[in-house]
């Protein structure tokens, strides 16, 4: 009796681990979204706001690139390095994939900013590249 309990688990266990992996390999070969940002830090607008802009585009097989356009991106934010990523804003594109909007820098601290777009249309989730805003 042990002996049928012993392979039953080895063959419970084998089935899990690959059903794992191939989740796992699924998962990630979704094609991503191009984010393009201009640094904030270039464009202060005010005593402590900053112009986050940006453009979205979405790879075609044929090698070509369509704007993603009016759709929804999610502006990030988080106060330190082992915090969450908390949604702030959420903003649209216009017709050419491009986004606007202002981001704040603290008096003190450091606050660190991304640009997301989550999964859709056979996409992946893309995240926009980081940006760390603060006063000396």
């Amino acid at each position: 009796m042990r002996v049928v309990r012993t392979v039953l688990a080895a063959l419970v266990a084998a089935l899990l681990v690959v059903g794992v992996l191939s989740v796992s390999a699924t998962a990630g070969s979704s094609p991503k979204r191009i984010i393009d940002e201009e640094p904030p830090r270039d464009h202060q607008v005010s005593y402590n706001a900053f112009k986050l802009k940006g453009t979205v585009s979405e790879p075609q097989l044929d090698g070509t690139l369509l704007p993603y356009a009016n759709q929804q991106v999610k502006i990030l934010k988080k106060k330190c390095g082992t915090c969450k990523w908390k949604t702030v804003k959420k903003v649209k594109t216009n017709d050419s994939g491009v986004f606007k909007t202002r981001i704040f820098a603290p008096e003190t601290g450091r606050w660190k900013w991304r640009s997301k777009v989550d999964h859709s249309n056979a996409y992946g989730n893309t995240k926009g590249n980081i940006w760390t805003l603060y006063f000396r």
